[in-house]
C-alpha cells in the first residue's frame, strides 16, 4: 500500500470538513492548558489543574513513576511511547507545556500490567472525546496506585516521523471506511440491551440481587459486588436476546422480566430503576450496537440524539450519576463484534420510555451519517448535562428532535417516538422510587 505524506492526509481530510474541527482551538501554552483541563474536569477525569478554597487554579504537583505519550485516533490507540527521562518521579510541572521529541521517547508493544494498560488507554480515549477531536497526541502521567492524569492533549501532530505515519495509516484507513459507508445504500443494525435495577425492601434498604438471581443466564446479576464479597452482587440485569426490530426486542425485554418475577417471588420487595434509585448504587440502561461501524461520528449522534432527550425524563437526582458513571460517549467494545453504549440511564422506568430508546436507538445508528447536529461540541450543553440542568438542554432537543422527523424512518418507529416526545413535552421527569412493576403490569400488578 502506498502512503500520501501526512501533510498531503491533513490537507485532504480539512478539505473535507469532517475531522479534528475543534483542533485549532487546543493549545498547550499556559494558557491553551488551563482551557483545556477545566473543560475535561467537566468531565470527571483528571487533569492537572486544581482550584483552592480561595478560587485560585493552580497545577498539581506530583510525582509519576511513569509518563506516556499516546496517539489516538477516535477508539484506538496506536501504540505506546514511555517518556524515557529519569526524573520522572520528580516531575516538573513546567514540562507539561513541552512535547518531547522522538529522543526523549521509545515505543513499548505494551505497558507494565493489564491494568495499567487499560486504564490509560480508557483516559486518553475519553480526553480526545471530551475535546471533540477524532485525534490528538495525549500524555498522560501515572502516579502510585496507577492512577492516570491528562498532562496534556495536543491535535498538532509533528516533529516525530514514527508518530506522523500512524496518524497518516489511521487517517487513510478512516477516510476509506467514511467513503464505502456514505455509498452504501443501507444496512440493518441489530440492536441488544442490559438494563440495571435494584431490590429495596420494606424498610427502604438495598436487597441483593444475588439473594435471587443466578450470575448469569437471561436476568441474573451486573458483576459489580459489595462489602468486599465477590458473592454479594446488589445489582439486577435484564438481558433481551437481541433483535433487528424495536418491538421484537420489547417483546424479548418483558419475557426476561417475568422470568425475573418467577425468580424474585418475593411481592413486597420492590424493583427500581432510574440513575440513581439507592444513593450509591448508580445502574444504567445499556444499548448494545451489532453490524455496525464504530466510531465516534456514531457515538456523539448517540449522545446528542439519544441521551440528551432521556436526560430530559430523568429524576432530579439522577445527576448524582455523573461523571463517573453516564459520561458522554461512555461506550465498551463487546467480544461479538458490536459494542455497548453505557451512558444512559436505565430507562426500564416505563415501557413507553424504553419503546422510545430502543426506536431512538435504532433510527439513529441506521442514519447518523444523515444527522448534522452537535450541540454537545459546546462547552455550555456539555456542562449542563452533567450539572442537570434541564431548561438549558430542552430548547436544544427540541431542535434536534424536528431534525429526526424528516428521517424516513420516523414515521416507521412514529408508534414509540410520538408517545416518548409527548413526555418530553409535558416536562415529565420519571420517579426513581417507585415500583417498575406496576407500569409494566408484572406480577403481582399483572390484573
Amino acid at each position: 500500500m502506498t502512503f500520501m505524506h501526512y501533510e498531503e492526509i491533513q490537507k485532504k481530510e480539512s478539505n473535507m470538513g469532517l475531522l479534528n474541527k475543534k483542533a485549532h482551538f487546543i493549545t498547550i501554552d499556559n494558557n491553551g492548558l488551563i482551557q483545556q483541563f477545566k473543560h475535561l474536569n467537566i468531565h470527571g477525569i483528571n487533569t492537572m489543574l486544581i482550584t483552592d478554597k480561595n478560587g485560585i487554579e493552580r497545577f498539581r504537583r506530583l510525582n509519576f513513576k511513569n509518563i506516556y505519550l499516546i496517539p489516538v485516533f477516535q477508539q484506538k490507540i496506536l501504540t505506546f511511547f514511555k517518556q524515557k527521562q529519569k526524573n520522572t518521579t520528580n516531575w516538573s510541572n513546567n514540562d507539561i507545556f513541552q512535547q518531547k521529541g522522538k529522543k526523549v521517547i521509545e515505543e513499548i508493544p505494551k505497558l507494565n500490567t493489564k491494568r495499567e494498560q487499560r486504564i490509560i488507554s480508557e483516559i486518553a480515549i475519553r480526553a480526545v472525546y471530551a475535546l471533540n477531536l477524532d485525534y490528538a497526541l495525549v500524555k498522560v502521567g501515572v502516579t502510585v496506585g496507577e492512577k492516570p492524569w491528562i498532562l496534556y492533549v495536543n491535535p498538532t501532530i509533528e516533529g516525530n516521523e514514527k508518530i506522523e505515519e500512524l496518524f497518516n495509516v489511521a487517517i487513510q484507513e478512516f477516510l476509506t471506511k467514511w467513503n464505502q459507508l456514505l455509498s452504501a445504500s443501507s444496512y440493518k443494525v441489530t440492536l441488544g440491551a442490559d438494563p440495571e435495577f435494584v431490590l429495596r425492601g420494606p424498610s427502604g434498604q438495598l436487597i441483593l440481587a444475588s439473594q435471587y438471581l443466578p450470575k448469569k443466564g437471561l436476568v441474573g446479576c451486573d458483576d459489580i459486588w459489595t462489602n468486599h464479597d465477590r458473592s454479594q452482587l446488589p445489582l439486577g440485569e435484564f438481558r433481551p436476546i437481541p433483535s433487528e426490530d424495536p418491538k421484537k426486542l420489547l417483546i424479548n425485554l418483558y419475557r426476561t422480566m417475568l422470568l425475573g418475577s418467577k425468580k424474585i417471588r418475593n411481592t413486597h420487595v420492590e424493583w427500581l430503576a432510574g440513575a440513581l434509585p439507592i444513593k450509591g448504587y448508580p445502574i444504567g440502561g445499556h444499548v448494545h450496537f451489532s453490524h455496525i461501524w464504530l466510531n465516534s461520528f456514531l457515538l456523539r449522534a448517540l449522545d446528542n440524539y439519544l441521551t440528551l432527550p432521556i436526560f430530559l425524563l430523568e429524576d432530579p437526582n439522577g445527576k448524582g450519576r455523573r461523571p463517573k458513571y453516564g459520561f458522554l460517549g461512555d461506550y465498551r467494545e463487546q467480544f461479538h463484534g458490536g459494542f455497548e453504549y453505557r451512558t444512559l440511564p436505565s430507562w426500564i422506568v416505563s415501557p413507553t420510555i424504553t419503546k422510545g430508546v430502543f426506536a431512538l436507538a435504532k433510527i439513529i445508528a441506521e442514519n447518523y451519517i444523515y444527522l448534522y447536529q452537535n450541540p454537545l461540541q459546546e462547552i455550555e450543553i456539555q456542562r449542563a448535562y452533567y450539572e442537570g440542568d434541564k431548561d438549558a438542554i430542552r430548547p436544544v432537543v427540541e431542535g434536534l428532535w424536528e431534525e429526526l422527523k424528516q428521517l424516513k424512518d420516523y414515521q416507521t418507529y412514529q408508534s414509540y417516538l410520538n408517545p416518548l416526545k409527548n413526555l418530553i413535552d409535558r416536562d415529565y421527569s420519571w420517579d426513581e422510587n417507585k415500583d417498575i412493576r406496576k407500569l409494566w403490569k408484572l406480577p403481582p400488578y399483572h390484573k
